[in-house]
């Protein structure tokens, strides 16, 4: 069972910081070929919406396994600072993509929304480096 959990786990961060990854420093410079903003927006939207279901599922699932393994494998974790430190970059990266989905995506604001997957990016890094020194 901790396995799956932890597989589970795993592959919803690799999801959500990969794809992040994907956007910036591969699409958004691939998107200025395009000439026509028309065109640029569209794909942005086509692409943004496709991976903006597999954040929330990401998201999702890393909350679920995530208390799974604290309260079922790691409950020394309560104690760990660092751990209260992820914790806490989790929920600030979840907000951030909440802003990005509800107040940028959803009203059309595209070109804002490289800037705040950087943002995300930077605290989804922090977060690796914290997981990798609780042990």
């Amino acid at each position: 069972m901790v396995k799956s959990l932890l597989f589970f786990h795993i592959l919803s961060a690799i999801v959500w910081v990969g794809g992040m990854i994907y956007s910036l420093f591969f699409l958004k410079p691939s998107l200025k070929e395009l000439s026509q903003e028309e065109q640029r927006h569209k794909l942005m939207r086509a692409i943004f919406s496709r991976f903006f279901s597999a954040v929330w599922l990401s998201i999702l699932l890393l909350f679920i396994t995530g208390m799974g393994l604290w309260h079922g494998y790691r409950k020394d974790f309560s104690a760990n600072p660092l751990f209260h430190t992820k914790l806490f970059l989790f929920a600030l990266m979840t907000l951030i993509f909440a802003y990005i989905y509800f107040f940028l995506f959803r009203k059309g604001r595209l070109s804002q929304i490289p800037n705040l997957i950087a943002v995300n990016l930077l605290l989804g890094i922090l977060v690796l480096l914290v997981i990798t020194y609780i042990g």
